[in-house]
């Protein structure tokens, strides 16, 4: 299954040009990376998090390289920190992180690496959800859930929450289309916790 990191780097990615969206600053890349990768843990039931702290409740690996090294790193701090902290954190990594998940959506088939390392997109149809169902584009699926009056399940609302948090809206739609479906994104990035802490770290490295 693709993990919510694959999907937030496939909205960071500039589709035509093959790299990274130029529009999106350094700092709201490292904070999505590091929102996302901590969703995956959240998602997964190894980490919960309240409005005091972020905490391991499974420190079993999940299977995934780099989300796996993430849940080691927060295991093996020993104190109670804030999701705050590690969104910072995680965040200081993008570096290290980014190039890493990249090489997992090469290796999944999701992505082609062509020629001066740019990276097409070659489609996640063949994946599947946990409850069976083909998985859809992350931008379609999205786009799909923010045009309907559907609640989002849990895997979206994460998804939408961060997306809202880094302002990667812009590298999705224009102005006019933003303003059409920013009171249904509002409603739903209410709903995470992770996404309020990027938020938070989003305003204060604007400042």
């Amino acid at each position: 299954m693709i993990t919510i990191g694959e999907e937030i780097l496939l909205l960071m990615l500039d589709y035509d040009a093959g790299r990274m969206n130029r529009k999106l600053p350094v700092y709201a890349l490292g904070n999505a990376i590091s929102g996302a990768l901590l969703m995956d843990l959240a998602f997964g039931n190894r980490i919960d998090t309240d409005p005091e702290a972020l905490f391991v409740v499974n420190p079993a690996p999940l299977g995934e390289p780099v989300q796996d090294s993430v849940l080691a790193r927060i295991a093996a701090d020993g104190e109670q920190r804030t999701t705050d902290h590690w969104v910072h954190l995680f965040a200081d990594d993008y570096e290290t992180l980014q190039p890493q998940l990249l090489d997992c959506l090469v290796a999944h088939g999701i992505l082609l690496r062509g020629p001066y390392d740019r990276l097409w997109v070659r489609g996640a149809q063949r994946y599947v959800t946990e409850d069976g169902q083909p998985l859809r584009d992350v931008r379609q699926r999205i786009a799909g859930v923010l045009l309907s009056d559907e609640i989002p399940d849990s895997r979206d609302i994460m998804i939408i929450s961060l997306a809202d948090a880094c302002a990667l809206w812009h590298g999705l739609t224009d102005k006019v289309g933003l303003a059409q479906l920013e009171p249904k994104i509002k409603q739903v990035a209410k709903m995470d916790l992770i996404g309020q802490a990027v938020a938070r770290a989003m305003n204060e490295a604007g400042n």
